[in-house]
């Protein structure tokens, strides 16, 4: 990545490079500005220079509200300044709605101001149309609007059917034009090609003169949008081929951008797809790579890019759990004193999902960057920022109550209770040292198979795929494969699959999904064209692979297809015939009826819609209920619940779950599991009593109680939430993205992800938690005594005393107390029995 070396070269404090754990002691943090007022899903903020002192605050369904800026404002003090909910396409957690607001820079004269929305499209096939308009402040009350003013200034409907990536930000730059960010208009890679097509807005920041006094040109060019403006005369395809309006292209979805009015420059903050967020400087005619580059990494080598690619001046990959980030303002207020550090002139941004906010801060003579982590939100999600008129910044939460806050001097606390957790760690010898991993699954023999983006196992070469067995260690699979492995599953015959980015394994021919029968690989037909991100087999050991990708068979698959041994074939809806999901899939399980689960950011699935989770019954698609407001990444199934787990805050659009919701089969109704967590889920597994979740939380939040558990912890109905450790030694110190129960046992869970820390050993990306009774490795290490082989079946105890008697594999077979343990039932072979004195093998024969 270009400018990681970049980056990490000038960090004030370089702890793993990627960002650092500097909040600990950075002298600046936030607080509630107004804690007597709240919003429902706010997602834009912005004050007038007006001379009233006032914050507008645009909520994501329709709504304006307006108050003065006073820490002590009540809620009677809050107007709605603007409500066209009843024409707005809106949908919480989703990409739409009322998303943009900008004051004419002559305000406080014309009244005029300007918002972007998504409305319902006329245009068959096509769900969503976008919308610039004017409207006028009421002549007699400054607090409210003339909603019969509207002027719309543009409209044009989407060219796919996607709901997500519309850009939304609008502001006039320092010239007098008011900027528009558009979006690719969603779906995964930008399947229209948008990004690099510069005769449609989509994939663009668009520049128009909204004074038609004329000083430019009024717009005449008969490809939409077309309507009330002019056409600055410098915008860079003025009379020449492409659209008179981009200012700038090569964008996936540019989620706000603001400028800097003391050097002009204009600062983008544009969302990536699976691996770079990026920050750009946004100029005129530039081209900045979408959807051939993300960040400065080729993503899709099949787009020929002609001219000069403007790469990111800083990114940041998702290896910390930061994965959607949300553009801010350069600071340029008095209030914030601290020198540890200081602020003054530079980029204040954060992540949506992680809650992690930053000073960046920019070196243009040479084009460096300096990143400095300033704190942690943590529970909270970041949808905006928003600036004052003296300078000062301010940012949003997201959902409904959300608050705004402010940022201030002082430091941030933590934000739960140290508590002790549950069971232990082990390593596993030298763990997979240098790289991320992604997948584990055990087998029933002991092995446990692990995958992602690695080139080590052990100390042995591993190209993304390896295997643990804890007799013989680590074991690679040949060459492995030439590109990153991102889901593995096996089927009721011992086969492993392997699903991914890849077109080559162990030497042989597969597009992105292979098959392994135990002793060799092979292509399942001509695979998948398109990255698989999740795997499924059901018991007729059909493999259903999703992610993202558009056909099957030259067909349309739409993100998902099943293979039955001997060819792929769509999940098609018999209703409709319309198959898959009009977005990525991150996550698939099946339940004991046979039901296949679907999570990810799609809103439809077979044309029914489907807010991030769906159901497949083999014939139809189906959904739960309303949903979730966000990315659905995990899924976990017993015969009365679906667990689900991602960077959601509401599910069925009206209950707070906070990234974690339980589905109840039988009411067909969503539920909290206590108050949720505090960041995004990645990986849940449930043993038929607790639900286990590992991801980038670094709290669990107990209804009476916020406890810390770092990524990794436990739920049930009896006893909520609890961490996952010994004494207050508890998770691992960055991201968990996979967990595995170990073969045959339930008290001992396979974890990997990109972390070095498990409680309080040194670990590299996986780590082997236990339960409380579960036999660890160190306990196999430590079994120097071998049980004299008994003729008659009895095991003999010293002493009456406490024992527990486990397989081969440490699973917990039987315990009690006594002064012997009857072996006559069982089979032969080996058995470990552990008491307060020790640990002994038994050779059962």
């Amino acid at each position: 990545m270009k400018n990681r070396t970049k980056f990490c070269n000038n960090l004030i404090v370089t702890l793993s490079c990627l960002f650092s754990t500097f909040f600990l002691y950075a002298q600046i943090t936030y607080e509630n500005a107004f804690p007597n007022i709240t919003f429902e899903y706010p997602v834009e903020m912005q004050s007038p220079n007006d001379g009233t002192n006032r914050m507008f605050v645009v909520e994501q369904e329709g709504i304006i509200k307006v108050f003065p800026i006073n820490e002590n404002v009540s809620a009677g003090s809050v107007n709605t300044f603007l409500d066209i909910e009843s024409i707005v396409q809106g949908s919480n957690g989703q990409e739409l709605g009322l998303l943009g607001l900008a004051f004419h820079p002559n305000y406080s004269s014309n009244g005029y101001f300007y918002v972007y929305y998504t409305t319902e499209s006329p245009v068959s096939g096509i769900s969503t149309r976008m919308v610039l308009s004017r409207f006028k402040v009421s002549s007699g009350n400054q607090n409210s609007s003339d909603a019969g003013s509207e002027l719309i200034l543009f409209q044009f409907d989407k060219n796919q059917n996607n709901s997500n990536h519309n850009g939304g930000k609008i502001a006039f730059g320092p010239d007098g034009y008011l900027y528009i960010s558009f979006g690719d208009g969603g779906g995964a890679n930008d399947p229209q090609g948008n990004g690099q097509n510069i005769n449609t807005v989509f994939g663009s920041i668009c520049r128009i003169d909204v004074d038609l006094d004329g000083s430019n040109p009024v717009e005449t060019n008969s490809i939409l949008p077309n309507g009330n403006y002019e056409i600055p005369s410098d915008n860079p395809f003025v009379g020449v081929a492409g659209l008179d309006e981009i200012f700038a292209y090569g964008i996936r979805n540019t989620w706000k951008f603001s400028f800097d009015n003391s050097t002009g420059r204009l600062w983008g903050a544009d969302v990536g797809q699976g691996d770079i967020e990026e920050i750009n400087l946004i100029k005129n005619g530039n081209n900045y790579g979408w959807g051939k580059f993300e960040g400065s990494n080729i993503i899709n080598s099949n787009i020929t890019i002609n001219g000069e690619v403007t790469y990111p001046v800083f990114s940041y990959n998702h290896n910390q759990g930061d994965v959607s980030v949300t553009g801010g303002y350069i600071y340029k207020g008095t209030e914030i004193t601290s020198n540890n550090p200081t602020i003054e002139s530079k980029y204040i941004y954060g992540d949506f999902v992680s809650g992690r906010v930053w000073a960046l801060e920019y070196n243009e003579l040479n084009g460096l960057t300096t990143n400095t982590l300033l704190f942690d939100i943590n529970g909270l999600s970041i949808p905006t920022f928003g600036i004052d008129n003296q300078g000062e910044i301010y940012f949003g939460s997201y959902g409904r109550g959300a608050s705004i806050y402010k940022l201030i001097d002082g430091i941030t606390t933590p934000s739960g209770e140290t508590v002790n957790g549950i069971g232990d760690w082990d390593n596993l010898a030298e763990g997979v040292p240098n790289g991320v991993v992604n997948a584990i699954v055990s087998k029933a023999n002991g092995d446990v198979f692990y995958a992602g983006d690695f080139s080590q196992a052990g100390s042995i070469t591993a190209n993304n795929i390896a295997l643990w067995n804890e007799i013989s260690g680590w074991q690679s699979f040949g060459s492995g494969t030439n590109g990153t492995i991102n889901a593995l599953k096996l089927d009721a015959n011992g086969n492993l699959y392997a699903g991914g980015s890849f077109t080559q394994i162990n030497g042989i021919s597969a597009n992105n999904i292979a098959k392994w029968n135990g002793s060799q690989w092979s292509a399942l037909g001509s695979g998948i064209t398109g990255t698989v991100a999740t795997l499924e087999v059901d018991a007729s050991n059909n493999v259903y692979a999703a992610g993202i990708f558009e056909t099957i068979n030259g067909s349309s698959a739409r993100n998902i297809a099943v293979w039955n041994g001997s060819q792929w074939s769509a999940l098609t809806d018999s209703n409709n015939s319309i198959s898959g999901t009009n977005n990525e899939i991150r996550s698939l399980a099946l339940d004991n009826s046979g039901i296949l689960y679907v999570g990810g950011n799609f809103d439809e699935a077979g044309g029914v819609t489907a807010n991030r989770i769906a159901t497949w019954n083999g014939t139809n698609w189906g959904s739960l209920g309303l949903g979730t407001s966000g990315f659905v990444e995990a899924i976990a199934t017993t015969p009365t619940d679906i667990f689900v787990g991602g960077n959601f805050i509401d599910a069925s659009n009206n209950t707070t779950v906070n990234r974690v919701a339980k589905w109840n089969k039988t009411t067909a109704t969503w539920s909290a599991l206590g108050n949720g967590v505090s960041n995004k889920v990645n990986a849940l597994i449930h043993d038929g009593t607790f639900l286990y979740a590992g991801g980038s939380f670094d709290v669990a939040l107990n209804s009476s109680q916020n406890i810390i558990v770092n990524n990794f912890a436990r739920w049930s109905q009896t006893t909520n939430w609890e961490a996952l450790g010994s004494n207050t030694n508890v998770g691992v110190d960055i991201k968990i993205n996979t967990l595995s129960f170990a073969p045959n046992s339930i008290e001992r869970i396979y974890v990997g992800g990109n972390f070095s820390k498990a409680g309080a050993i040194n670990v590299s990306n996986t780590a082997l938690w236990l339960s409380d009774i579960a036999l660890g490795i160190d306990d196999y290490d430590s079994i120097t005594s071998v049980y004299p082989n008994p003729t008659d079946g009895l095991l003999h105890l010293s002493t009456n005393t406490e024992w527990i008697l486990y397989n081969y594999l440490g699973k917990v077979i039987i315990k009690g107390q006594s002064s012997f343990v009857d072996l006559t039932s069982f089979a032969q072979g080996v058995y470990y029995l552990k008491t307060i004195n020790g640990a002994f093998k038994v050779i059962k024969q």
